[in-house]
């Protein structure tokens, strides 16, 4: 079964990506902060991350950073409410593959399980 760690403290959305990783048959680890959320993935070794920008402690953006700096090599996928370009932009230098603003559907989460984690994705692209 593959995982998904999921950086977000924010309970509501936590619980609907949950929802649509259960329906999918994923794992789901998850870390409210980024400090938790480098310990757990070093720790869980996820096949990929859904990262939030904007957490307590540290940020996703240093999260991610420190993650690539670490060694983690799997795609890493912010999930913002964030649509601004210079946070894509910071985003995408920090070490993200790909960048998805927040929707109740959740179909681009849908759609990034997909393309990462369904036999013979392409991973970190």
């Amino acid at each position: 079964m593959k995982t998904v760690l999921l950086c977000e403290d924010n309970e509501d959305i936590l619980e609907l990506v949950k929802l649509v990783l259960a329906e999918s048959g994923y794992r789901l680890v998850s870390a409210k902060n980024g400090i938790d959320a480098v310990k757990m993935c070093l720790d869980e070794k996820p096949d990929l991350v859904l990262m939030d920008l904007n957490m307590p402690g540290l940020n996703g953006f240093d999260t991610m950073r420190r993650l690539r700096c670490e060694g983690f090599t799997g795609p890493m996928v912010v999930l913002t409410g964030s649509s601004n370009e210079g946070d894509r932009r910071k985003a995408m230098e920090a070490g993200c593959n790909e960048f998805i603003v927040k929707t109740l559907e959740m179909k681009d989460v849908q759609r990034i399980l997909d393309h990462y984690l369904a036999e013979g994705g392409s991973g970190l692209e």
